[in-house]
């Protein structure tokens, strides 16, 4: 996730419209709880989220972007 959580948004502003409208503000909302003191489980819930809507648009995200997103999805299974 270190591509996609950068504070550079030259990564995000890339992206197709659809997908970024649809990651942006969930994606948003991870990364700043990474820098900021948060309950685990608050965590993973922000997490589930971002998969969940990322989920409705895997097909036209970048290859590299939706192997990520299933990266977090099987290490969130545990």
């Amino acid at each position: 996730m270190d591509l996609v959580l950068t504070e550079d948004d030259v990564y995000l502003d890339s992206l197709p419209d659809e997908v970024e409208g649809a990651i942006g503000t969930a994606l948003t909302e991870v990364a700043r709880m990474l820098e900021e003191p948060h309950g685990d489980r608050e965590f993973r819930r922000g997490v589930r989220l971002l998969l969940e809507v990322g989920a409705d648009v895997a097909p036209r995200m970048p290859s590299e972007l939706r192997d990520l997103f299933e990266e977090l999805r099987l290490a969130m299974r545990g």
